[in-house]
Parts: C-alpha cells; structure tokens; sequence
C-alpha cells in the first residue's frame, strides 16, 4: 500500500515535520498542583511540542521531571494551569476514546478473563456496533497478540508480560487515534521487553501506520529502537525541554543490526549525555567527575 500523501494548500491541517497533519500540539503547557504548605509546585513549565500524525515519539529523562504530568496532560486527566493541548485540531477538556492508554501497571480489572476486559473497553466505546462485530474486534486484536488461546484466563493466571499484551490489545481494540504509553515495559524482563517492542511495532504497522504514539521510558536502548523522536526533559521542579533528538533510523529496524551503525552509537552518545549530570564521590579526598 501506498503512503498517503499531504499537500500544503489552504484550510488543510498543519503539516508537521514529516509533512504529515499535525495530531498533537502541546502550546506553551505549564502545569503546576496546590503543595501543602508550600505553595505551589510547578511540574512542567512553557512546554511546546508538535508532533506528526504516525509517529512514535519518547520522553525520556530523570524522575520527577514531569514526564507523565506531560503525557497526561494529552490524555486529558491533567488539565493544564495554563497553555493548551490540541489533538487532532480538537482542544483536549479531559480524556476521549480519541487517546488509548497503556500503564505500567496494566489496569486490568482483576475478575474479569482476558477476553472481558477488552470487551467492555469496545462495548464501552463502540456502542452502536452489534455484538457479533464487538466480538470479531476483540478476537481479532488478541490474535494479534498471541492471546486468543488464553482469552479464559484471569489476571491472576497471566504472567507480566500476558498482562501487558493484554492491556495493549485492549487499546488497539478501541481504535484510538493516538495511543499514549507509560512506561509499559518497566517492570518486564529483557527478553519479554525485547518481544513486546516487536508486538507494538506489528500493530502499529497493521495501521499503516496512522497511529500517534506517545511513550514515556528511562530506557535509552528502547526509545532509540522504537521512535522516530526522542524528548529529553530537564530535571524538575518546573520541567522543560532540554532537547528534542531525531532518529535517524530507516524503519524496518532490526534490533542487533541497528546497535552497530554509526548513526545509531552516535544517538546513543548524545542521549546518555543529556541525560548524564555532573556528581562526585567523595572517596579519601578524591573527587571524580563525570
């Protein structure tokens, strides 16, 4: 299938980088929470940050920088103190079908099997479909994840990664337009990890790619493989952007291929140091800096 293609012309969408139509654009974002007894406290301040309709963007930085204050502020369950948050030309007033989210946590709803947890999530949002059509959506999306065979189950029989691919099928199965992920392989092992990473990207290409995708990770080696972009965040109070890192990697990317190349080590090299601040060791006098 062919790339749709965008032309610049009068009244069409904003043309992002990639000279796509614009899906999300945060506009000059503070969000700052009541602090008990002392004052206010400032998250994330003057944030701009545009991205194109199909792309896969992370945002990495330390703890407490406003990483998933940012994020959901496009979900829609922050509101912002001031500035705005556009999806898909639409002022976000709190969350929408429109965004799909996958926590680290998985938020499944522990008695109720594989299967029924992605039923109600489409019987939720797809009201006027029939429910021999609900069910061929949700069979359909658990297929894709190798999770057909155990659509029976409980939370409590699946192991991490089960539950994890769980949760991401039920966000492909609503059909959200953008799909916002937080840290969602945190918790996971390597090999699960690695696995999952393949499983997304097979999603995101059986969409040709028109999903917008949002990730919030501490993982250098997970961002570069996934994104086309990576957002490196100042450490908090009062989070910015620090800088914003293409990747320029041609997509399909094979995982022990890409460590090898030139362009990739150097991306490496430059989010390490970003993310890299100067500390000491006190060490019989002895200082060491990095």
């Amino acid at each position: 299938m062919q790339p749709k293609q965008f032309v610049d012309m009068p009244g069409a969408p904003v043309l992002g980088k990639n000279k796509r139509p614009v899906s999300i654009d945060v506009k000059d974002v503070t969000i700052a929470f009541p602090s008990r007894g002392k004052g206010v406290f400032t998250a994330v301040k003057n944030i701009d940050l545009s991205i194109s309709k199909g792309e896969i963007v992370s945002i990495i930085g330390h703890s407490g920088c406003g990483k998933s204050t940012l994020m959901n502020a496009v979900s829609g369950m922050v509101k912002p103190t001031s500035g705005e948050v556009i999806v898909n030309g639409k002022r976000v007033t709190g969350p929408g079908p429109d965004r799909g989210i996958v926590f680290q946590n998985y938020s499944l709803l522990p008695w109720l099997t594989v299967y029924q947890n992605v039923y109600q999530a489409v019987d939720a949002v797809m009201p006027a479909k029939t429910a021999a059509e609900k069910r061929e959506l949700v069979e359909r999306n658990l297929t894709m994840v190798n999770l057909y065979q155990h659509r029976d189950k409980l939370p409590s029989q699946l192991s991490g990664g089960m539950k994890q691919r769980t949760a991401i099928a039920r966000a492909f199965a609503i059909n959200p337009s953008v799909l916002l992920l937080d840290e969602p392989f945190g918790a996971l092992d390597a090999l699960t990890k690695g696995s999952m990473h393949i499983e997304l990207l097979k999603l995101w290409n059986l969409d040709h790619r028109e999903k917008t995708i949002i990730m919030v990770t501490h993982d250098i080696e997970e961002a570069i493989f996934l994104s086309d972009r990576v957002v490196v965040m100042n450490d908090g109070p009062a989070a910015t952007i620090r800088e914003i890192v293409d990747i320029p990697l041609a997509r399909p990317r094979n995982k022990k291929a890409i460590i090898h190349l030139p362009a990739y080590m150097a991306v490496h090299d430059r989010l390490l140091s970003l993310l890299t601040q100067s500390f000491s060791i006190e060490d019989e006098g002895v200082e060491y800096q990095e």
